[in-house]
């Protein structure tokens, strides 16, 4: 982009395949493009297509040599390509697309119903005249709107055929404090319908955001630090905060973190001038009947033309760093009189740079800065360490000592071992380093247990300075984890004596044996409870799967370690708040995030509020309110269906359980679709929720016969690897049938 009315500049230069320059005889063309829009009439259908005319401007020849051509030449508005071809050989080209002036550029989705337009500048203060440039294709009306949550301006222009003939319009603008921090221009142009035969009323639409300073809304801020700083130091950064309102109060915050992370994650400086002035999405609606004027069969369908995937950034878990991270946060500090505040920075034992980033504000301002300070050592220590490690293991350590500065000459080196699980092997015990010389050293590690150990490598300068780094070694355990289940009967009068054979080839200290008896031995529930405890993921499903047992099993989760009667009822209390932001507007709840979708999830997200309410937990009364009249919602809005109905049946027996179903509803699906229901728990929950209401007779006829109710542990989990939850919704009068039956199949194994 060059502004309009100056000369555009390139250098030329002509490379061979080894990227070297090569004399070479050119022509240069510089083209203005144009691009109009043709609309035609096949088989009784309006479309259009663009045509692109190029217009020469200017044209030469040049011998291209060692060093590049300049080349410089006048341009008006609009858009530009320039082209240089070979002449003395293999025919070969170059173009340039660009743009000069305050141009609004096309792009892949123009269509004729885009207006071009722009503004002359980039930022305008109260009091400006911003200038907005139409290029209208047809003569009519233009509509101009100045908006940003509220309309702030309207006035209509007319458009002469002059104005077409002259490629623009211009209009001015008046910036008023009502612009805020910025405001949207937006331009409608209108074309009448000129006759019978013409294409349908056609009307064009443009938006450009206008960016506006207000006065004293910006506070400068500067951070001096020194450029080289020693680890294992005391550092002080001074910052400097000016353009405040006289008398005001200026408070500020520090950081200061190691530059590698923030590259790590893709991390931006904070701007909370970008956040609070910055662009914001429009907060207006565009009305458009366009649509209604337009023959449906008589038109080219559109595209959509927006969208795409979201950028969720990166998501990654990692092992514990091998040394301490730089991060530093100073929480709030006042800036005095001056304008200035000292930070002291305590430098661990860190070579690299660091990254400080100031934020600073005011009742009427904002400002922020950032600084980089390279931390280094005379002599730099770098070591890579293995990736992970476990008892056994045996790798090796490389280790980098670099010379970056002062005196150069014999270097004592030394290692040892902090911490338990680890044995080094021999390392030198001095290395020769010259000016801006390097050395490469290996040290054989061996692990021998679990744990955190850190070896400690010391470098002692010939002038007796010691340098020092602690580099920490992981080693983890990375055997699988091994559970045996073993189920008998205990006759009466018989005995069972627990020993430590039961932990027999199994690793020691690392083994926990739990005994269950009665039908809670029959359905394996703590080993049920402990998987759920350790799943590894926390969406809104799992989350209750996990608290909803913690409910009526407090007893089980003590003996498995999940904590006493005040912590179960914390790790609940959790769990309904972590439930809770994901629960939409409407009362639905998302998997992940504050959305609807999932009837079953809605319903099952809901029985966990229900019976932790009943249990005496604190459940906000509105989002409880709103979940329950979603479930009646969906119900009033549920399809049909022939073969299904599992997400019916549980909403109306979360309601029923609250007194808010509707019995039209439970006898209509008890008189109806009994036989529809695709499994034997669903019409088990509807029984229950009949029963609950009192119509013990339909209750009976919606109850599956024993043998279909025991089938409901051998059943496939619906989609989303609902395991434990159709278990935990089953209604007792199954879970009495269940254990009675299965009690009958059960055959004595020693």
């Amino acid at each position: 982009m060059v502004a309009e009315g100056t000369e555009a500049g390139f250098e030329l230069i002509a490379l061979s395949p080894q990227l070297i320059p090569t004399p070479m005889r050119v022509k240069w063309s510089l083209n203005r493009i144009e691009t109009r829009y043709h609309w035609y009439q096949l088989y009784g259908n309006w479309n259009w297509e663009p045509s692109t005319r190029r217009k020469s401007i200017a044209t030469g020849e040049a011998l291209l040599g060692d060093t590049p051509f300049v080349l410089s030449t006048p341009t008006d508005w609009g858009q530009y390509e320039l082209v240089v071809e070979r002449l003395d050989g293999d025919y070969v080209a170059a173009a340039l697309d660009f743009y000069a002036g305050w141009y609004a550029p096309a792009d892949g989705s123009a269509t004729p119903d885009r207006l071009e337009l722009s503004l002359d500048a980039d930022s305008y203060q109260p009091g400006d005249t911003a200038q907005l440039r139409l290029v209208p294709k047809n003569a009519g009306t233009a509509l101009i709107s100045v908006l940003s949550n509220r309309v702030i301006s309207r006035q209509a222009v007319a458009v002469e055929a002059g104005d077409v003939a002259a490629g623009e319009v211009v209009i001015p603008l008046s910036v008023t404090k009502d612009w805020g921090s910025g405001a949207y221009v937006t331009a409608m142009m209108l074309q009448p319908l000129t006759g019978k035969d013409s294409r349908t009323p056609t009307r064009a639409l443009g938006l450009v955001h206008a960016k506006v300073a207000q006065p004293g809304q910006d506070l400068q801020v500067s951070i001096e630090v020194p450029e080289v700083a020693r680890p294992r130091s005391t550092e002080v950064a001074h910052i400097a905060v000016s353009g405040a309102h006289p008398g005001a109060e200026v408070w500020l915050t520090v950081a200061a973190v190691d530059l590698g992370i923030l590259n790590l994650t893709g991390f931006k400086s904070p701007d909370p001038g970008a956040y609070y002035h910055g662009q914001r999405r429009l907060g207006m609606e565009l009305r458009d009947l366009y649509g209604r004027l337009i023959d449906p069969g008589n038109g080219a369908l559109g595209q959509i033309r927006s969208g795409g995937d979201a950028d969720r950034g990166m998501q990654m878990q990692s092992p514990p760093p091998t040394q301490d991270l730089v991060a530093f946060f100073s929480g709030p500090l006042q800036v005095d009189a001056n304008g200035a505040v000292a930070m002291p920075l305590d430098l661990p034992a860190f070579n690299g740079t660091v990254r400080l980033m100031a934020v600073a504000w005011s009742k009427q301002a904002v400002g922020q800065a950032e600084a980089d300070m390279l931390v280094r050592d005379p002599v730099v220590v770098t070591a890579s360490l293995p990736r992970f490690f476990a008892p056994g293991d045996q790798s090796r350590m490389r280790i980098e000592i670099v010379h970056a500065e002062g005196p150069a000459g014999e270097m004592a080196l030394s290692a040892q071992v902090l911490g338990a699980g680890l044995s080094l092997g021999n390392l030198p015990a001095s290395v020769m380093l010259g000016d801006q010389g390097k050395a490469v050293l290996e040290l054989p590690v061996t692990a021998t247990g679990v744990g955190d150990p850190e070896v400690a490598l010391s470098l002692t300068t010939p002038e007796g300075r010691v340098l020092s780094q602690n580099l920490r070694l992981p080693v983890r355990a990375n055997d699988p984890v091994v559970a045996t289940t073993r189920r008998f009967s205990l006759q009466k009068g018989g005995r069972f004596q627990l020993t430590n054979d039961v932990f027999a080839s199994l690793k020691p200290g690392t083994t926990r044996a739990v005994l269950s008896a009665g039908p809670l031995a029959k359905f394996d529930v703590p080993g049920l409870l402990q998987s759920l405890d350790q799943y590894p993921y926390g969406c809104t499903e799992q989350v209750t799967s996990t608290a909803l047992p913690l409910l009526y099993l407090s007893s089980v989760a003590k003996s498995l370690g999940l904590g006493k009667g005040p912590q179960v009822d914390a790790r609940i209390q959790s769990a309904i708040q972590r439930v809770l932001t994901r629960q939409a507007s409407s009362g639905a709840f998302g998997l992940w995030r504050a959305e609807s979708g999932d009837f079953w999830l809605d319903g099952y997200a809901s029985d966990f509020l229900s019976r932790a309410r009943a249990q005496g937990h604190a459940v906000p009364e509105g989002a409880f309110v709103r979940a329950m009249d979603n479930l009646r919602n969906r119900l009033n809005y549920a399809s049909d269906f022939d073969h299904g109905g599992e997400d019916v049946a549980y909403a109306l027996l979360v309601l029923a359980r609250e007194g808010a179903a509707a019995m039209g509803d439970l006898r209509y699906y008890a008189d109806v679709k009994t036989r529809a229901f695709a499994t034997p728990l669903a019409a088990a929950q509807l029984g229950a929720a009949l029963a609950a209401y009192g119509d013990q007779r339909r209750a009976t006829g919606c109850l599956p016969a024993p043998q279909s109710c025991c089938n409901i542990r051998r059943m496939s989990a619906p989609s989303g690897g609902r395991i434990m939850a159709p278990i935990a919704a089953m209604p007792q009068a199954c879970w009495r049938c269940w254990l009675r039956q299965d009690q009958r199949r059960s055959t004595p194994r020693p």
